[in-house]
């Protein structure tokens, strides 16, 4: 983008400060940054808008930024959104090199709403460190990683401490949680009580205080060690009876699978949304048998996606499934079986294209 002075000038002139900004916060962010080389004017209209969210590789970006706010708070003041990504593999050995710089960096924005770092680019001091702190108005919140390693309690037991110091948070992402929490949730109480959406390992579930929480993701241990009804009541506590849940289940293996959709039913019927992710499963026909049972049980069932891309089914009757499940939930609207999707029209069920099934489940509108 090019702006001549006299551009500048008239722009100025003739156009609101709100207008100019409209038109800002609409450019690519390389045009934002050119813009801010313009004028004193556009510099401060720009830069707010330019520092709002800021998205991070692990690279050199990562320490130019982290240079920048460190010696300007007025910058580090305007960060709202603060997001360090892992994107390739074999990085994490010279990302570790980034571990003081993204944590130094990250305790100056005090403005900041939702943070998200993957624990791969951090070491276990920096973890700490970066834990023991605390943003006022954080409210979107995404930690750690699937491999995360908690060396002791005291660290296990800075998490918890973290979480219980941000009871503002609407939106929680945690893929891996302390070992003392997982196994001794009677004993941690997580007080969240403005928490919507919540994607964790499920036996983190019962360490949660929240009243009114309308999107879930569980991820399940695949050694089958989790107490699946303890999990759904105290999730049955969290989710009131006029919200549309929204309930998905990740690794759920062949030893859980029958269990999880049993005690769903049982638990939370006024499920609105479920999907599932099966891996080493039970027999398709198997699957189909066990959601005829259970579905009867959900009162306002519209959405389900049933996904495992291991299955090896040498011969299938689709029409048939779909119509055998539709029977058994009459309030379903629209079905995903593995790599097809079906919506029901006027009472019969029409193929629905699989690449739009999220968008019309409301399943791609998760954030963090």
């Amino acid at each position: 983008m090019v702006l001549t002075r006299r551009a500048h000038k008239a722009i100025s002139r003739w156009l609101p400060n709100e207008t100019i900004t409209e038109i800002v916060q609409a450019a690519p962010r390389s045009d934002q940054a050119s813009l801010c080389r313009v004028s004193k004017l556009f510099r401060d209209l720009c830069l707010p808008i330019l520092y709002r969210v800021v998205d991070l590789e692990a690279d050199a970006s990562v320490a130019d930024f982290g240079d920048t706010v460190l010696s300007n708070a007025a910058l580090a003041g305007l960060v709202r959104s603060y997001s360090v990504n892992y994107p390739r593999a074999g990085m994490s050995i010279a990302a570790k090199s980034l571990s003081p710089i993204l944590v130094n960096s990250s305790k100056t924005f005090v403005r900041l709403e939702a943070l998200s770092i993957n624990f791969v680019l951090l070491t276990d001091t920096d973890i700490e460190t970066l834990l023991r702190w605390t943003f006022p108005h954080l409210v979107r919140c995404s930690l750690g990683t699937a491999s995360s390693h908690w060396s002791d309690t005291e660290q296990q037991d800075t998490l918890a401490s973290f979480l219980i110091r941000h009871p503002e948070l609407e939106n929680l992402r945690i893929q891996a949680f302390p070992y003392a929490l997982e196994r001794s949730s009677e004993a941690v109480r997580i007080p969240l009580l403005r928490l919507q959406q919540l994607r964790c390992p499920s036996r983190i579930i019962p360490s949660i205080v929240a009243p009114r929480i309308k999107r879930v993701k569980m991820y399940w241990d695949d050694g089958g060690l989790d107490d699946v009804d303890t999990i759904f009541v105290a999730l049955k506590a969290m989710v009131p009876s006029d919200v549309p849940l929204t309930c998905s289940t990740i690794n759920c293996n062949k030893h859980l699978y029958s269990e999880v959709v049993d005690s769903l039913s049982r638990n939370l019927p006024y499920t609105r949304t479920l999907q599932l992710y099966l891996y080493d499963s039970p027999a398709w026909n198997e699957v189909i048998g066990h959601l005829k049972n259970c579905l009867p049980r959900f009162t306002g069932l519209a959405f389900l996606s049933v996904h495992n891309s291991s299955w090896v089914i040498p011969t299938r009757n689709e029409e048939e499934e779909i119509n055998v499940l539709g029977d058994a939930c009459s309030t379903l609207e629209v079905c995903r079986l593995d790599r097809r999707a079906w919506r029901k029209v006027d009472g019969m069920w029409e193929t629905y294209p699989l690449t739009d099934f999220d968008a019309l489940a409301g399943l791609e509108s998760w954030t963090l």
